[in-house]
């Protein structure tokens, strides 16, 4: 495959700008083995703030990337030791678990699709009511296997290639999934027009650039990733959904739920963060897990909203079409 990196002018996520240089890091070789280069710009948008890879992967290579039959059986954390996805993503469940306590009670009691872009295996998804329709689409044939296991109705498929589902769209969810489109900003407005008035939308797993470790250690922040396309700020999500007509109700740093947050854990990241703090640029101190480092938010679309905005999608047609509940 050709090597390609592309260079956007605007900011991937408000369309503005400018986008001013921050700093570069480096990749490990596991994450840029179809690319010619393991050294990557951070630049933040002058418009939202949010920090993004630019130039970065191409939608071709970033779908080759994704679709790899072992990404999800050789992976390693940022300390480079293996990791097994599929434990790794159960260690997460009462992190879900809390995102579907919230979402249930708001969900139309009338029935209607979920949609999860960019399942996984499907494991939020499955934790959410069965009365819906509950729509897995993930392009990893891996991952699509594992959620077609949970019962999920399921499209092994790229977002791109969907049309617009029967309504009523109840929910969407971008779980750790919204940073990982070549162009975010088109993905959530394009579902975001399908979403019925009073819908919900989760984004989780946001990787918040102003958290205290990514300021603490910059380019060696142990989240910054060649294809974490977009790491928003706090402000700019609750911007970006607004001007869709969307009222935030919750927003969570959900450090206590995921694997990593133990007391332990928190005590060494805590040393860590000093150590980085006390040497300044003098030596590379990777950055530890730590409260704030991602960011979930829950949002409701307002009762007088049927449509957000006109947009561009030439890049995004297709026949496809999404399952039935028996699909």
């Amino acid at each position: 495959m050709e090597v390609q990196l592309i260079h956007s002018p605007a900011c991937r996520f408000c369309g503005k700008g400018p986008l001013h240089f921050q700093f570069t890091f480096s990749a490990p070789r596991e994450l840029t083995r179809n690319l010619d280069s393991d050294t990557f710009i951070i630049s933040a948008c002058g418009s939202c703030g949010t920090f993004q890879v630019n130039p970065h992967p191409s939608e071709a290579l970033a779908r080759d990337f994704f679709s790899r039959a072992d990404l999800y059986l050789e992976a390693k954390d940022p300390e480079g030791r293996g990791v097994d996805y599929l434990e790794r993503s159960e260690a997460r469940l009462e992190e879900y678990r809390e995102y579907a306590r919230a979402i249930t009670p708001f969900l139309p009691p009338k029935g209607g699709t979920i949609l999860d872009l960019g399942a996984g295996s499907g494991l939020m998804l499955s934790l959410l009511p069965d009365k819906y329709r509950r729509v897995a689409v993930e392009p990893n044939a891996f991952l699509a296997q594992k959620a077609k296991d949970r019962g999920l109705a399921v499209v092994n498929d790229w977002a791109e290639n969907l049309k617009q589902p029967d309504p009523p769209l109840a929910l969407l969810l971008f779980n750790q999934s919204l940073d990982h489109f070549i162009r975010p900003d088109l993905i959530l407005g394009r579902f975001l027009n399908w979403l019925e008035p009073g819908g919900l939308i989760l984004i989780s797993g946001l990787i918040n650039p102003l958290s205290l470790a990514a300021r603490i250690c910059g380019p060696n922040f142990r989240l910054w990733h060649p294809y974490h396309q977009i790491c928003p700020t706090r402000d700019a999500v609750i911007r970006k959904l607004a001007s869709y007509g969307c009222e935030i109700l919750s927003v969570y740093r959900p450090y206590f739920k995921t694997p990593f947050g133990s007391l332990p854990s928190l005590l060494k990241g805590a040393y860590v963060l000093s150590k980085a703090w006390l040497l300044k640029n003098r030596r590379a101190v990777p950055s530890p897990p730590w409260p704030g480092n991602v960011q979930s938010f829950l949002a409701r679309k307002k009762l007088l909203f049927s449509k957000v905005r006109a947009l561009d999608e030439s890049e995004l047609q297709s026949e496809k079409r999404l399952p039935t509940a028996a699909g």
